[in-house]
């Protein structure tokens, strides 16, 4: 008997904490097991999810860019605020932010206003301009082919034939135009939601700018309370990572963007090459993509100057190549700086990974994204190992 009692004893129960994790494991299982049986009605009900809360990620999305302009108002301008008190003996941190929020979008809409203002006609002009002196340009570059195919020698059935391919292309665009008419509607509707939810998230980050402090510190109450300290103290890092990462990273794109155009404006303009300022918007606006960017816009840029002068898409594309060397090695270290923190190699497997799976938002934010999951990966690479060491020692 006393032997029985032993061997009952020494035999391993389940303790509470070991059944609660199968139970989580299994209930898991089931949980996937269901949604993979139900994908497309999951699929229809994130999409609902996404368009109800699209105006609160647009207002995120704006609230965290306009931080910045914000903070740096509130941090070297409104500083001497803070010495004053009012009438109650309150401080007056409120009326600071609700002062800094008011110049932030002033500023924001000035911005805007300028653009309509002086760039946008400028633009619209030179896209009018070429739109009407385009047959010029086709005929003079044909003539020019021709030349060239009498000086080479090649025959000018050449050129008929990509004459008569690039004729077809153009018919089978227009039919397509023609039978995309009926789309017009849905587009129209998407816009004028689209809007909507510019409007509402507008709305939102100002909410979001003026409680900021207020809600932050809501969600460490909320992981805090809900979640184990060690792992609420793990998120609250990769958080502080995060806020770094992505701050340091979109503010120094958009500002590398605005010289890269403004450069590539001038440069075109001193060299007098034709609509610089409508290339030097194209180049400035694609460079918000990292590393190929201003290729990227360097590309429609370089084929309307080799319509209207071969001569000038030459020039271009040698000032490009030479501007694209400059940003590389001295605009894009001084902007951006080490926000990032990749290789080469890195930066460009996540621009491939985001540009996958979320399209040229997800090229954009890809970066940054992949910058802060590499920082963390390699934060606890490095915990390991010394613990590792650290009892290989003892």
């Amino acid at each position: 008997m006393e032997n029985s009692d032993k061997g009952k004893k020494n035999k391993p129960e389940m303790s509470e904490m070991t059944f609660r994790n199968y139970l989580f494991l299994i209930s898991f299982a089931i949980c996937l097991f269901v949604a993979l049986l139900n994908i497309n009605y999951l699929v229809g009900y994130l999409g609902i999810f996404m368009n109800i809360i699209t105006p609160v990620l647009i207002g995120l999305g704006i609230s965290f860019v306009l931080n910045i302009p914000m903070s740096f108002i509130e941090r070297h301008f409104l500083t001497f605020m803070e010495k004053f008190k009012n009438k109650k003996n309150k401080d007056l941190s409120k009326t600071k932010r609700v002062i800094a929020i008011t110049i932030t979008f002033v500023l924001m809409l000035g911005i805007i206003a300028a653009i309509i203002t002086f760039i946008v006609p400028q633009v619209s002009e030179s896209v009018n301009t070429l739109i009407d002196k385009l047959p010029g340009y086709i005929d003079s570059f044909n003539t020019l082919v021709d030349q060239g195919l009498a000086f080479f020698g090649l025959p000018a059935a050449l050129w008929n034939d990509l004459t008569i391919q690039w004729d077809e292309l153009w018919g089978q665009f227009g039919g397509l135009v023609i039978n995309s008419v009926p789309e017009i509607f849905n587009v129209t509707k998407s816009v004028t939601t689209g809007i909507v939810n510019i409007v509402m998230g507008i709305v939102i980050s100002i909410y979001l700018l003026a409680d900021k402090e207020k809600l932050l510190a809501l969600k460490d109450k909320l992981i805090y309370a809900y979640i184990r300290k060690d792992r609420a103290d793990f998120i609250q890092d990769v958080s502080i990572t995060a806020n770094q990462v992505f701050h340091g990273f979109i503010a120094g794109q958009l500002t590398e963007a605005f010289i890269l155009g403004t450069l590539c404006t001038i440069g075109l303009a001193i060299l007098q090459i034709p609509y610089a300022l409508l290339i030097g918007v194209l180049v400035g606006m694609t460079s918000v993509i990292p590393v190929f960017g201003a290729f990227l816009g360097a590309v429609p840029s370089g084929f309307i100057l080799l319509v209207v002068n071969p001569f000038y898409c030459l020039i271009f594309v040698i000032y490009i190549v030479v501007l694209q060397q400059i940003e590389t090695n001295v605009i894009y270290p001084r902007v951006v700086g080490s926000s990032v923190g990749l290789s080469g190699l890195w930066v460009l497997i996540g621009m491939i990974i985001g540009g996958s799976l979320f399209g040229i938002l997800g090229t954009i934010l890809g970066i940054p994204t992949f910058a802060v999951i590499y920082a963390v990966f390699r934060k606890i690479t490095n915990e390991r190992i010394i613990k590792k060491t650290m009892s290989d020692i003892d």
